[in-house]
C-alpha cells in the first residue's frame, strides 16, 4: 500500500496523489494512495438491523492534558472468548487484545513498548461477500506493525501489506492517523496533530463513498455520537475522559458507543482498550474486558502504567 503522508494547517480536502508527493507537517491532511505501504519519502442514519463493528477514537497534543496522544478502541462483535496478551515482535514487545475461540484467537489491536498503538475495525459497510472479493486481507499486519515499528510515520512507510478493506487507527506521542483500506489497491490516510480523530465502520473519505454499500446505521450513530462527545469538552482530555465516552449508552442497545445488544448472539461491546502515549515514558493502558462470551456485565477492569506494563 504505497502511502505518502502529509499535514495541512487547515481541514483537508481529499486528494488523489502519488506516493512520491511530499507535503508539510502541521495540522491534518487526508490523501488517497495505492494499496501497499512502501518505504517512501514521506511526503441521516436510518432504522435498520445492527451491524458488526468497532468504535475508534483519540485526542492528541494540545487536546491532551500532559501532552502526547490518547487512543481508545471499543471492540464490538458477537460474544466470543477474549484475552489480553504480551507478545514479542522482531524489535518490540506489544500488549494486545485477542478474540476468537478458546483454541484460536486473532490480534485485534495493541500498543508496543516503543509507544505505537494500532487498532483495527471492520469495513462492515461493504457486504461480506463483496469485501472478501476485494482482498482476503493480511491477518498478520497488526503483528508486523506493532512488532517492528516505533512511530506512526514508520508504520505508514514500513512496507506492510494491509490486505483487503478495513480501517486502522494509529497513534504515537506525536500524532494520530486513520487509514481506510479500500479496493483497487487504494488507501486513504488522515493524520492529525493537536486535535481529535475518530472512526467506526463506514468510509469517511469522499473517494470511497461508493464503498458504503450498506446503510451502516449503527456505525453512523456511533460516529456522530463520539464526534459530539469529543467536541463537548473544551479543556484538555485525560484518559479517564475518553474512557467515560467509551461507556456511553445514550443511543440504545445496538447503536451506542457501548453496545449492550438487542440479541444475545448479536453485536455487543466486548471490550474497551484505552492508551495514553506520552513523550519520554512507556504507555499507560486502561482495559475493560469480558474474557468469556457469557460474561456481559461482569467485565474485568484494570489500569497499568507503563513502568509495570513494560518493565
Amino acid at each position: 500500500m504505497a502511502i505518502g503522508i502529509g499535514y495541512s494547517s487547515r481541514q483537508s480536502r481529499d486528494a488523489v496523489v502519488q506516493w512520491q508527493k511530499k507535503t508539510g507537517r502541521e495540522g491534518s491532511k487526508m490523501h488517497l494512495f495505492s494499496k501497499r505501504i512502501l518505504s517512501v519519502c514521506l511526503a441521516a442514519w436510518l432504522p435498520a438491523a445492527a451491524a458488526w463493528g468497532c468504535t475508534l477514537f483519540g485526542a492528541q497534543g494540545s487536546r491532551v492534558q500532559g501532552g502526547g496522544s490518547l487512543i481508545v478502541k471499543n471492540r464490538d462483535w458477537r460474544p466470543e472468548y477474549q484475552e489480553m496478551r504480551m507478545a514479542q515482535g522482531p524489535l518490540y514487545r506489544y500488549y494486545g487484545i485477542y478474540g476468537g475461540t478458546e483454541d484460536r484467537m486473532a490480534l485485534k489491536g495493541g500498543v508496543n513498548e516503543a509507544g505505537l498503538a494500532v487498532f483495527s475495525a471492520s469495513a462492515s459497510s461493504i457486504p461480506r461477500k463483496e469485501r472478501l472479493a476485494m482482498g482476503a486481507g493480511s491477518k498478520g499486519a497488526l503483528k508486523k506493525l506493532l512488532g517492528s515499528c516505533a512511530t506512526v510515520e514508520e508504520a505508514l512507510a514500513s512496507g506492510t501489506d494491509l490486505g483487503g478493506p478495513k480501517f486502522l487507527l494509529l497513534a504515537d506521542a506525536s500524532e494520530l492517523a486513520w487509514v481506510e483500506v479500500g479496493d483497487h489497491d487504494q488507501v486513504a490516510v488522515r493524520r492529525v496533530s493537536n486535535g481529535t480523530l475518530s472512526h467506526t465502520n463506514f468510509y469517511l473519505s469522499p473517494e470511497f463513498q461508493r464503498l458504503n454499500l450498506k446503510k451502516a446505521v449503527s456505525a453512523r450513530h456511533r460516529y456522530r455520537r463520539i464526534e459530539e462527545l469529543l467536541e463537548s469538552q473544551q479543556s484538555p482530555y485525560i484518559l479517564e475522559d475518553l474512557i467515560r465516552f467509551s461507556q456511553d449508552k445514550t443511543e440504545g442497545p445496538d447503536n451506542s458507543i457501548w453496545r449492550l445488544g438487542s440479541r444475545p448472539d448479536g453485536p455487543q461491546t466486548l471490550a474497551s482498550f484505552g492508551v495514553w502515549l506520552h513523550p519520554g515514558a512507556r504507555p499507560d493502558v486502561f482495559v475493560k474486558i469480558r474474557y468469556s462470551p457469557g460474561d456481559q456485565g461482569r467485565e474485568d477492569v484494570y489500569q497499568l502504567d507503563g513502568a509495570h506494563l513494560f518493565p
